[in-house]
C-alpha cells in the first residue's frame, strides 16, 4: 500500500497532523518507536490557547484545572494570582499523547507502535522508509514528528545546529497537608537556576516539579539545582522522588528552512518551542495544522512543493519568538528585579496571562510594553496593584 502521507512519531504534533489529513479523506500512516501509553518528561502545562488550536474536545485527560498562579524567588513568595478564568490545565502526557493517537486513528489514520525509523529514501514517486525492526513503508510525502533528537531531520540535513535548553523534570509524592498546600496552583520560581527557572505542577495525585535551563549549551550543574530548588519550596521538603528524567526543549526563534523535497518538520522536530519558557504543546498543534493545509494542498495540485509550510511557519510562529527572545533575555538577565517588577505591575500581569490564553502575541506584549515602560517603571515603584490583582485580589477575566 502506497500511503499520501507517513508521520514518523505519535506525539501531539503527529497525532494532530495524522488526524487533520485522515479527515480529509487521506491515507496515513503513524510510525512510533515505542508502545503507547509511554512515559513522557515534560511539565504538562496545556495552555487555553493550546486547547482552543486542538481539533477536539481533549479535557477528559485533563488531570487539574491550574486556579492560581504563584511566583517565588528562590523558594520566597513574590507574588500569587487567583485565575477568574481558565488559563492553563495540567496533564499527564502518557494519557494526552495516547489520547490524541486515538483521535487519529479514530479518523482513519493506522498506527504502528514499535517501529523505530532508521533511514529512508526519496524517489520520483514518493519516498521509501525503512524501519529497524525490518518493515518497509512507502507513501507520496514524509513528516518528521519525531522530537528533538529527530531522525527524519538528520537524514536531509534540516536544522543540523537547532539550539536548544536543558531541562530536568521529576514526579514527586508529597503528604497531603503538602498537596492541599500546592492546591491547584503552578508555581515558578526565576530564581532557580541562573537563567531559567523552577517549576512545580499539580497533578491528580502527585506533583511534576523541574527545572529549564532556557539557554543553548549543556547544563552540567542542573541535577544540583533541581535539589536545591525542591529544598527551597516548603510543598517538597518531604517529596519522595519517584523519577528523574532530563531532556531537550527547542529554543525556537531561528529562520531556518523546515522542508526537503518530500519531507517536512513539525513540533519540536521543527525545534517550535517558545525561548521563554519553553513551551511547545501549542507550537506542536498550530504546526500540525499548517503542515496538513500545505500536504494535502500539495496532493491536490499534483506536484512536490512544500515551501509554502517553511514560509507559513515563520510568519505565524517563530517571527513571533524573535519577541519571547527580547523578553527572556530581560527576564532571565534580571530575574530578580522582574520578578518584583511582575508582582507589581499590572500590564505585565495582563500581559503574560494574555500570552498565555492566546489573546496576545509575544511581539504584541513587548511593544506594548516597549511604549508603556514609564508606567511599568511606575507601578513597580509604588506598588500600585492593577487588574491581574496578585496578592492583592483576583486575576483579571
Amino acid at each position: 500500500m502506497i500511503y499520501d502521507a507517513i508521520v514518523v512519531g505519535a506525539g501531539p504534533a503527529g497525532a494532530v497532523l495524522a488526524h487533520q489529513l485522515a479527515t480529509r479523506g487521506l491515507r496515513v500512516l503513524i510510525l512510533e518507536r515505542t508502545r503507547l501509553p509511554r512515559y513522557k518528561p515534560c511539565g504538562g502545562g496545556v495552555t487555553l490557547k493550546t486547547v482552543r488550536s486542538l481539533p477536539f474536545d481533549a479535557s477528559s485527560v485533563f488531570e487539574v484545572q491550574a486556579e492560581a498562579g504563584r511566583l517565588t524567588y528562590r523558594g520566597r513568595t513574590v507574588a500569587k494570582a487567583v485565575l477568574d478564568r481558565p488559563a492553563a490545565w495540567l496533564v499527564m502526557r502518557d494519557r494526552f499523547d495516547q489520547f490524541l493517537a486515538e483521535r487519529a486513528q479514530e479518523a482513519g489514520a493506522r498506527l504502528i507502535e514499535s517501529a523505530t525509523v532508521n533511514g529512508f529514501e526519496q524517489h520520483s514517486g514518493g519516498v521509501t522508509v525503512r524501519c529497524r525492526q525490518g518493515q518497509t513503508f512507502s507513501g507520496r510525502l514524509l513528516a518528521g514528528a519525531d522530537g528533538v533528537y529527530s531522525v527524519v531531520a538528520r537524514a536531509v540535513d534540516l536544522l543540523p545546529g537547532r539550539n536548544v535548553g536543558v531541562a530536568l523534570e521529576a514526579e514527586v509524592a508529597v503528604p497531603d497537608a503538602a498537596r492541599a498546600a500546592q492546591g491547584a496552583e503552578a508555581t515558578f520560581d526565576f530564581g532557580a537556576l541562573p537563567h531559567g527557572y523552577g517549576w512545580i505542577f499539580p497533578k491528580r495525585d502527585h506533583l511534576s516539579i523541574g527545572v529549564f535551563a532556557a539557554q543553548p549549551g549543556k547544563a552540567p550543574h542542573i541535577k544540583a539545582y533541581l535539589r536545591q530548588f525542591a529544598a527551597s519550596q516548603a510543598t517538597l521538603r518531604e517529596a519522595t522522588w519517584l523519577t528523574v528524567r532530563g531532556h531537550l526543549i527547542p529554543l525556537g526563534g531561528a529562520l531556518e528552512t523546515l522542508h526537503r523535497d518530500r519531507v517536512l518538520l513539525v513540533g519540536d522536530a521543527a525545534n517550535l518551542a517558545d525561548p521563554w519558557l519553553g513551551e511547545g504543546l501549542y507550537y506542536a498543534v498550530s504546526s500540525a495544522r499548517i503542515a496538513a493545509d500545505v500536504i494535502a494542498g500539495a496532493l491536490d495540485a499534483g506536484r512536490v512543493d512544500l515551501s509554502a509550510y517553511t514560509s507559513r511557519v515563520h510568519a505565524e510562529i517563530v517571527r513571533d519568538f524573535r519577541y519571547a527572545q527580547r523578553l527572556s533575555r530581560v527576564v532571565m538577565g534580571f530575574p530578580r528585579l522582574c520578578s518584583a517588577f511582575l508582582s507589581r505591575s499590572s500590564l505585565l500581569q495582563e500581559g503574560i496571562f494574555g500570552v498565555v490564553r492566546g489573546d496576545e502575541t509575544f511581539g504584541a506584549l513587548y511593544h506594548r510594553l516597549k511604549r508603556q515602560i514609564p508606567k511599568v517603571l511606575l507601578q513597580a515603584v509604588v506598588g500600585r496593584s492593577g487588574a491581574a490583582g496578585w496578592d492583592r485580589g483576583r486575576a483579571a477575566a
